[in-house]
């Protein structure tokens, strides 16, 4: 592989890593109930129970102090949209949880017949690298009350690989504002 080819992959390499570096989020997506109006709904209130109290066992980040951060933060979020707090009788039960995944990446090795490398089959890459990290996915879901059907659920999934205890409440926070950004506009009233 002569030294252009080197540096035009590089280059794109960087281009697509710049790109990508925007944002922390791998893919943050949304479904809602075919048919249901979410915005009938005007209250809400965390489902209580003991799952949902005591939170989810993850990494050593996810203490109480963390969990009361994407609380508050779902909380102002659904208040960007009209919805209010109510402890009797809400129309809608939020709950969320954060899911954490090892995976595995298998990329070339790209120093296959690169100068200070190792040679490969007619001196190209033949051999794939596994990279480990951790993949965390954070979910929140709006469950209406007198049903018990799910009505919205929104989640956002981010490389959580040296994260940062002071990164911790950023990343919280911008990952349940994305979350939101895929939340319905609210139907305009037909004059």
């Amino acid at each position: 592989m002569n030294k252009s080819v080197i540096i035009l992959i590089a280059g794109l390499s960087a281009v697509l890593w710049l790109g990508n570096g925007c944002s922390p989020f791998t893919k943050v997506y949304s479904e809602e109930e075919p048919g249901i109006n979410l915005y009938k709904y005007h209250t809400f209130n965390w489902l209580s129970n003991e799952t949902a109290e005591k939170g989810n066992i993850g990494p050593e980040w996810l203490t109480s102090a963390t969990q009361e951060k994407i609380r508050t933060s779902v909380e102002s979020e659904m208040g960007k949209y009209g919805f209010k707090p109510c402890d009797e009788n809400p129309e809608l039960m939020l709950h969320y949880h954060v899911v954490i995944k090892n995976e595995v990446l298998y990329e070339r090795d790209w120093r296959c017949g690169v100068p200070g490398g190792e040679g490969g089959v007619y001196n190209r890459c033949n051999r794939l690298q596994p990279v480990h990290y951790q993949e965390g996915t954070l979910i929140i879901d709006m469950i209406d009350t007198k049903s018990g059907v799910q009505v919205w659920r929104g989640a956002a999934v981010s490389i959580l690989n040296n994260l940062k205890a002071n990164e911790v409440d950023a990343r919280i926070k911008e990952a349940i504002r994305v979350i939101f950004k895929k939340f319905p506009e609210k139907p305009r009233a037909i004059a």
